[in-house]
């Protein structure tokens, strides 16, 4: 018994110092093939006909394609809207923070989307106190940050594809964004759906969008050079968006599919809960407070 102990541990000890065999992958491959259904997600944007679809049947591309046609829809549908003017004007500064040309390839023939209509000094955040002003005046005037003084160059199609092009997301992420831009646009009537703000808009929906659905992200700084603002602007318009979202960021795959649906239908036909956007949206302060914002 003591020499087949022995020869044991002289084995043992050989197999110890010894080098594995080589890997076999083929021998015991037990892994699973990817789910074919996950391959063959549609590219084809889809003009949905009622409230409750499959929303796992579309690509990331296809997502997008459908918040980009239901934006621009809305977008037509309003015409231009003039920013409420700030609670209060601060100085504008003499050099405005602008996007830095770089050799990244994300930032190519970057689509800079222009100065904000808002001064970098307006608040972005809600006031509470006994002195605070109306809350809904507040968000009014919080929601300049989404106004560029001037619509940019490019459609909102060519800029959103890039984004793509550059930091794709998952559909979830995009059909995230069309939900917290229906109740923005369509139920709250914060932000109007205009082509000086649908850019920087869409820019905060997805990248709030993609912190709350996804836990891979990608950087602050690639974001904001392949959207075209600074990392500043970035961060102030995802801070505006939750404060006017209150913070209520959380979606299930029922709201997903409905709010693109309605989204889809505001485009088309030009309806919110309160009617006629084009007749129903207005960011005009009242007169006390327009006295209030004399310099």
């Amino acid at each position: 018994m003591e020499d087949v102990a022995s020869q044991r541990d002289a084995q043992d000890r050989a197999t110890a110092h010894a080098p594995p065999p080589p890997p076999e992958p083929r021998a015991n491959d037990t892994t699973q093939p990817i789910d074919s259904a996950f391959c063959q997600l549609s590219d084809t944007a889809l003009q949905l006909d009622g409230p409750q679809w499959d929303i796992t049947t579309i690509s990331g591309f296809a997502a997008l394609q459908m918040l980009v046609t239901a934006m621009q829809d809305l977008a037509d549908t309003m015409g231009d809207v003039p920013p409420t003017p700030p609670v209060s004007r601060p100085t504008t500064p003499k050099n405005d923070s602008m996007l830095r040309r770089t050799s990244s390839p994300e930032d190519t023939c970057a689509m800079v989307i222009g100065s904000p209509e808002a001064h970098p000094h307006e608040p972005i955040t809600v006031d509470i106190g006994a002195d605070a002003e109306a809350t809904t005046l507040q968000r009014i005037a919080i929601a300049r940050r989404f106004f560029s003084k001037t619509a940019p160059a490019f459609t909102l199609a060519q800029y959103l594809q890039r984004l793509h092009h550059f930091c794709p997301h998952s559909p979830g992420v995009y059909l995230t964004a069309a939900v917290y831009c229906h109740r923005l646009c369509v139920t709250d009537l914060m932000v109007p759906a205009t082509n000086r703000t649908v850019h920087r808009l869409t820019l905060a929906a997805i990248r709030v969008a993609s912190k709350a659905v996804e836990d891979n992200k990608w950087t602050q700084e690639r974001i904001a050079k392949v959207g075209g603002v600074s990392r500043t602007q970035l961060m102030n318009l995802e801070v505006t968006l939750c404060f006017l979202l209150d913070f209520e960021l959380g979606v299930t795959d029922t709201v997903l599919a409905e709010r693109m649906f309605l989204l889809q239908q505001a485009g088309k036909q030009g309806l919110s809960t309160r009617g006629k956007l084009n007749n129903g949206f207005n960011l005009s302060l009242p007169s006390r407070m327009r006295r209030m914002t004399v310099v």
